[in-house]
């Protein structure tokens, strides 16, 4: 497995590992400073105020996958890693690491473990199933990281 494999022969694996960002980021808000006055919506932001862009919320709005049902954001029905794939329904808003002058430094090495992981769990693995005999992942309402509630424990074979 080389750095080679992993990003050019594995296309789909980085759309599957995107697509769950997308769905699930890790970071919920990123919060800047105005370097100008702005009007938004006609509401004056002040110079130098702080303001919090929502991650979930942006990748939830984007036009380019946007539902009206909201089930593009449906970890079941939303999850289409192959969206990645292709221009045309690539999304056009994604902050999986943030974005900007503080966009996560690390970056780079977190899809790469991801990658690897995946990889490697995919090439030893011939199934799994949910610890608890359940088919549905319960997630935590209220967290700051979007994890489950019950800590989702996987039996392999």
């Amino acid at each position: 497995m080389t750095m080679e494999l992993l990003d050019e022969e594995c296309p789909y694996l980085d759309a599957v590992i995107r697509e769950t960002m997308r769905l699930k980021p890790i970071d919920g808000m990123v919060e800047r400073k105005t370097a100008t006055t702005l009007v938004v919506d006609g509401k004056q932001i002040p110079q130098k105020y702080l303001v919090y862009a929502n991650i979930r919320q942006t990748h939830a709005d984007d036009p380019t996958t946007f539902l009206e049902d909201g089930s593009h954001m449906d970890v079941y029905k939303g999850f289409i890693p192959d969206r990645w794939l292709d221009d045309e329904t690539k999304p056009s808003e994604w902050m999986g690491f943030g974005e900007g002058q503080r966009r996560c430094l690390g970056e780079r090495l977190a899809m790469c473990e991801m990658k690897i992981f995946l990889a490697s769990l995919a090439r030893k693995v011939n199934g799994y199933a949910l610890a608890n005999g359940g088919n549905d992942i319960i997630w935590k309402p209220i967290s700051v990281m979007a994890r489950p509630s019950d800590g989702v424990e996987v039996v392999l074979t």
